[in-house]
């Protein structure tokens, strides 16, 4: 099994996608009309995908993209650029000694929004708080959902998978409502066809056990992987909170 990095594994991923990775953005676009909006995306990644299918798709007034990696920001720029979309689309780097602290002022944007952030990330209060701050009427998180193949998969490792998945949205449904949002959700799963077992064991070893060793789980793991390779299933739901 080859190693992988961040990148490969999010390139691998995209390429992986039966829908072309097209189907998260109609759940996006049908939660909110983002027509004329002031919008901020939080973790863009390299190819900056998400800002640049909306603005292809409806004219925004303006995406501004936070990153903080110095490479994923350079190679997003260049994304934006190509697709010819610099005037609707902007990639700031993001470093700050608070690791919550979003550089801009209360109500900024219409729409906040991110799409597969680390669990630690999205469920922490403090990067709950500053989304919350900084968004004038929406914020659209779209996260990985409660039954699929990767449950399975992860549960092999950390047995109870599906109830903290199930944990985390309560948490932050409530969390957001307590901050004046009304939740919405809508439901979707991705269909990946990998290439090979190197291709679906780099990814998901790197994103869900972050290339450790796994003891003596991994015989269970590839067992369970190399059955997936060409029709592996992961939902995702798109909360939506609106003020």
């Amino acid at each position: 099994m080859r190693v992988m990095d961040f990148e490969e594994a999010y390139g691998t991923i995209v390429k992986a996608s039966k829908e072309q990775d097209s189907i998260e953005i109609p759940t996006i676009i049908s939660s909110v009309d983002f027509k004329d909006k002031e919008c901020l995306e939080i973790g863009c990644g390299p190819l900056a995908r998400l800002a640049v299918k909306i603005s292809k798709n409806i004219d925004v007034k303006h995406i501004t993209c936070l990153e903080n990696y110095d490479l994923v920001v350079k190679k997003a720029k260049k994304a934006v650029d190509v697709a010819g979309l610099s005037d609707k689309i902007s990639v700031q780097m993001y470093k700050n000694e608070d690791p919550y602290k979003l550089p801009f002022d209360d109500n900024s944007f219409d729409v906040v929004y991110g799409a597969w952030l680390p669990h630690d990330l999205v469920t922490d209060t403090g990067f709950l708080d500053e989304i919350a701050r900084v968004s004038r009427k929406h914020v659209l998180l779209i996260v990985s959902g409660i039954d699929d193949d990767l449950v399975k998969m992860k549960s092999i490792v950390f047995p109870g998978e599906k109830e903290r998945r199930e944990g985390s949205k309560k948490q932050v449904s409530e969390y957001l409502k307590n901050k004046g949002f009304k939740i919405d959700y809508k439901d979707a799963v991705l269909k990946l066809d990998f290439k090979n077992f190197d291709e679906i064991a780099g990814v998901f070893y790197f994103f869900d056990f972050k290339n450790e060793d796994i003891g003596d789980n991994k015989e269970d793991v590839d067992k369970f992987l190399k059955a997936k390779i060409h029709n592996l299933k992961n939902s995702f739901y798109c909360l939506h909170g609106e003020k």
